[in-house]
């Protein structure tokens, strides 16, 4: 708009000065003196008629000299602007130069006019879009934020659909549709668990059983009575993983089953267990300052060291050192450092069962499930091609 206003003052301008032009140079014409070079001069305007036989005149005004005949156009000469205008006429050329100092002055200040009225409107229009885009995106904040506070569970709250917006009515219909279904695959969830666990419960208890029958007929030599021995370990432990793994699946927690926990000692029996296939004794070092006891399911820690300590057998074929301390517990490696999967999966960003990949780190994700189920903190402290080192803080 302002461009159109400005071509179209300018083009008025020219317009109406053309037509003057014209006016005063038909009316000079008419009444010059034949055949002789004429001046003719006001407070606005300077015109020189030549005769084609005459000479160039002696005192052409300064406005004129140097300039071509047929040139038209706008000319500074001092601190005044002219429309100057040379042209052929019959017999002759005639110089005209009209003053439009006045015109450039009103140009200018229509042009600071128009200016500020284009700052004014700018400033309006950004008023009115923060007021409006603060108006829309408001009842979507408040979408966002009753969709942020609903709690998951098996009963969540549904959306209120009072919106006036229908897209945003819309939005939350589709949202409280999703609920619903949400709800019905954690019901399903939930009794596969149920199932699950009197499933996986059952052999176990009929294999305790049968060895408790076979012990009691007292028939075993010394050989099998170690075997029978070492497999009620393994069906006892098989038992309390189970059970843990129902509990983490279930999110439930056991504040009975907490007790005093040597971490020394559970360190030792995972470093036990984990001999058979690895080499242990060579690899992995214990520094302990004084036996350091924690108060927590005793199950849950014994996963978590053992995983956490398997992990680094499987990553590394160097040393590694657990290092406990009163308050922290520190796995230390001499690898080439966990990859980004690995680091986000201990930070709990990212979940084993994603993008359709096979689940290579379902051992950090129990590490990092576990210890938020028993409320230690996990973190990497270090992880690079001189090695890894991973905290635990247990209080």
């Amino acid at each position: 708009m302002v461009l159109t206003v400005l071509m179209v003052n300018e083009d008025l301008e020219r317009t109406m000065l053309r037509v003057e032009f014209v006016e005063e140079q038909e009316f000079f014409l008419a009444h010059r003196p034949a055949d002789e070079i004429t001046r003719w001069e006001t407070s606005n305007a300077f015109l020189l008629y030549q005769p084609s036989e005459k000479g160039p005149p002696e005192d052409v005004p300064k406005i004129f000299q140097g300039l071509p005949i047929g040139y038209a156009g706008e000319l500074e000469h001092g601190d005044q602007t002219y429309m100057v205008r040379i042209s052929p006429v019959e017999s002759g050329h005639l110089y005209i130069a009209k003053n439009i100092t006045h015109f450039e002055d009103r140009e200018k200040l229509f042009e600071g006019a128009l200016a500020v009225i284009v700052l004014i409107v700018l400033g309006l229009s950004l008023l009115l879009a923060v007021f409006n885009s603060r108006r829309i995106v408001k009842p979507l904040q408040g979408l966002a934020e009753s969709i942020q506070s609903i709690p998951v569970g098996q009963k969540m709250p549904r959306l209120a659909l009072d919106y006036q917006d229908s897209e945003l009515r819309s939005i939350a219909e589709a949202f409280n549709v999703f609920l619903g279904e949400l709800e019905a695959f954690v019901k399903r969830e939930h009794t596969l668990l149920s199932l699950a666990s009197h499933e996986l419960r059952t052999p176990i208890a009929v294999v305790s059983g049968a060895l408790d029958i076979v012990e009691q007929r007292n028939q075993l030599n010394e050989a099998d009575r170690a075997t029978i021995a070492r497999i009620r370990r393994a069906t006892s432990e098989m038992d309390a993983n189970v059970n843990i793994l129902l509990k983490l699946a279930r999110r439930e927690t056991s504040p009975e089953a907490k007790q005093a926990v040597a971490l020394v000692t559970v360190v030792q029996q995972a470093m036990d267990d984990l001999s058979s296939d690895y080499q242990v004794k060579t690899r992995v070092t214990l520094q302990a300052t004084a036996p350091i006891n924690v108060y927590a399911d005793p199950v849950m820690v014994k996963m978590l060291l053992r995983n956490v300590i398997q992990n680094a057998l499987q990553h590394t074929l160097k040393r590694i050192t657990v290092r406990l301390t009163p308050g922290l517990i520190e796995i230390i490696d001499e690898g080439e450092g966990l990859t980004a999967e690995q680091q986000s999966i201990i930070a709990d960003r990212k979940k084993p069962f994603t993008d359709n990949a096979p689940v290579g780190g379902l051992g950090l994700y129990l590490v990092a499930l576990i210890s938020e189920r028993l409320d230690w903190g996990l973190h990497i402290a270090e992880s690079g091609p001189k090695g890894t080192v991973i905290q635990i803080h247990t209080g």
